[in-house]
C-alpha cells in the first residue's frame, strides 16, 4: 500500500462518536432551541409593538410621506434598480462593491 492509498483510507474512515459526545450534542441543540425561540418570541414582540406606534402615526407619515413622494421618487427608482442588479447577479457583483471582503 503506498502513503497515498494510506492516507486515502485514514481520511475516508467515519470517526466513531462516543455516547458522550451524542448526549452533548443533544444537549447544546436543546439548549441552543430554547435561545432561538425565546430571541424569536421577543422579536416578535418588538415587531408588535412597532406595528402599533406606526399604526398610531399613519396619519401624519401619510402626510409626510404625500409631501416627499414627488422629489424622492428618482432615488427609490435608482435604488430598486441598483438592488435588482445586485439580486441578480448574485455574489460576484457583492463582491464587485468592495462592501464584503472576499
Amino acid at each position: 500500500m503506498s502513503p497515498d492509498d494510506q492516507l486515502s483510507a485514514f481520511l475516508g474512515e467515519t470517526p466513531r462518536q462516543s455516547r458522550a459526545d451524542l448526549f452533548t450534542l443533544e444537549v447544546i441543540k436543546r439548549v441552543e432551541r430554547r435561545a432561538f425561540f425565546s430571541r424569536l418570541v421577543v422579536a416578535a414582540g418588538w415587531a408588535a409593538v412597532l406595528a402599533v406606534v406606526l399604526w398610531a402615526f399613519a396619519p401624519v407619515l401619510d402626510l409626510a410621506v404625500a409631501k416627499l413622494a414627488p422629489a424622492l421618487a428618482p432615488t427609490a427608482t435608482l435604488l430598486a434598480f441598483v438592488a435588482a442588479i445586485l439580486m441578480i447577479c448574485g455574489s460576484s457583483a457583492w463582491r464587485g462593491t468592495g462592501l464584503f471582503p472576499r
